[in-house]
């Protein structure tokens, strides 16, 4: 059972997601960053070219707060090739990811289909995870609780995105076990593993400072932080490994550009990952999960109510960095399933902890009847979502592209929808492209400026 368990969790998995990979042209975020890929090795790792962080600040500062500004600022960095611009001020670590599918030249969907690999990737972590830090029946039980709900989550079966969050995941999951075994044990090596892992992940998403906060309280916890020497080594290993994996977020001090951009997204864009309010967001987030939902606030009942005081400390550093994200992007208001995944599988891998640690006294007969019917539930919760929201094309992004394609843009100057800029950009690097918002900003340019090419918010001419 220990081996054969994994083997049908991913099969059910491989099915569950074989009609979700979306087949439309690269649309915004991913055009952006496959764009950054294809600036090549040097420019991701180096940062070059890049704007300074004085330029950023100056420019940002000048121009970020006006509609027209803004469109000014986008497209003067847009045709400086910035790479922390492309990469949407992420760190490299994914584009590293990406640069290494580039030979084989894959469409749309198969670059998107090995996606994938990430959640295959992080289920194995947690299921190998908890046979580490669990001994016997019990680490069987939380891996397979842990990696139903993870793998059948609807929010990691519908990111299938050219996007970094599936792999920040699988870093942060990475230093939470490692994290959770140096707490049990004192040994200085899981320590160590944790940091390289926290490193990783600040390589990957500017939200990985919850997760070096959750180590520095641990480490407070241990006493540690009064030990400068041992603070000195850590402080020097976590820099070291940032520095060998993104050397411009230490010797240009690229991180920062992210922190800033978050306070400028938080000041002057009211909704810059959609167009839903956070009650909205979290409305559909529910509906579209509630047995997830349900089970895993269970979990969290549970571990205060049931799990003795050794459970409660081993499992405390997962259900920290879970709290704490879940607040950092409380507010970030969102349809798109992906903005989950910093702080979801953090709870997915506490909730399988939990229920193994209660279910471990159980008899073996009602331990499997209680894990079977929790796997069942986490199933048919993703299997009826799924079916309640089917994939579905987008024949206009592949029709704006052709009709743009026999008008040989090139050279061309062209007034865009926002939205539509940078898919086409990437499709078509040599036009130079104007964007607008909405018709009065449309209105605003066609007075000020002479366009060969207009089009319109639903991609007509």
């Amino acid at each position: 059972m220990r081996w054969i368990a994994p083997f049908v969790l991913l099969a059910i998995f491989f099915l569950l997601v074989r009609r979700q990979v979306f087949t439309w042209p690269y649309y915004y975020d991913e055009a952006d960053y496959m764009y950054a890929a294809s600036l090549g090795l040097h420019a991701n790792y180096a940062d070059a070219p890049a704007q300074s962080l004085f330029d950023f600040v100056r420019i940002g500062m000048s121009k970020g707060k006006g509609a027209v500004e803004r469109a000014e600022m986008s497209r003067e960095i847009r045709r400086s090739d910035d790479v922390n611009f492309y990469r949407h001020w992420h760190g490299p670590l994914y584009f590293y990811w990406l640069l290494a599918l580039a030979p084989f030249h894959l469409s749309e969907p198969a670059t998107r289909s090995w996606s994938y690999a990430f959640p295959v990737l992080t289920f194995l972590f947690i299921y190998a995870g908890s046979l580490w830090l669990l001994p016997g029946r019990e680490g069987i039980l939380a891996g397979i609780l842990g990696g139903a709900f993870y793998l059948w989550s609807y929010a990691t079966i519908r990111t299938n995105e050219i996007a970094p969050h599936e792999l920040f995941a699988s870093c942060y999951i990475v230093a939470l076990l490692f994290l959770m075994k140096w707490r049990s044990t004192g040994a200085a090596r899981y320590w160590n593993a944790a940091l390289v892992a926290s490193a990783g992940a600040f390589c990957t998403l500017e939200v990985a400072f919850v997760l070096v906060a959750v180590l520095l309280v641990c480490a407070a916890l241990a006493t540690k932080l009064t030990d400068w020497r041992w603070m000195g080594k850590s402080a020097l290993l976590f820099v070291g490994s940032v520095l060998m994996l993104w050397p411009g977020a230490v010797l240009k001090l690229s991180f920062l550009k992210a922190y800033l951009f978050m306070a400028y997204l938080a000041l002057y864009r009211p909704s810059p990952w959609g167009r839903v309010s956070v009650l909205e967001t979290w409305r559909l987030r529910f509906t579209h999960s509630p047995v997830e939902c349900l089970l895993v606030a269970g979990a969290v009942l549970a571990y205060f109510l049931f799990c003795d005081r050794p459970t409660r400390r081993a499992l405390f550093p997962v259900l920290l960095y879970a709290s704490l994200m879940l607040l950092v992007v409380l507010r970030v208001a969102t349809d798109t399933p992906r903005y989950m995944l910093p702080f979801l599988p953090a709870f997915h891998l506490f909730a399988g902890l939990v229920f193994a640690s209660i279910l471990k006294g159980w008899k073996p007969l009602p331990q499997a009847v209680a894990a079977s019917a929790v796997c069942l539930l986490v199933l048919w919760n993703a299997a009826a979502q799924i079916a309640a929201h089917p994939i579905l094309p987008a024949p206009r992004l592949h029709a704006e592209l052709v009709k743009l394609g026999e008008r040989h843009p090139e050279g061309k100057k062209l007034l865009v929808p926002q939205d539509d800029l940078p898919m086409i950009h990437y499709y078509f690097p040599g036009a130079n492209l104007w964007g607008y918002v909405d018709e009065q900003e449309k209105t605003a340019w066609l007075t000020r400026e002479r366009f060969d090419v207009v089009l319109q918010a639903s991609g007509s001419e």
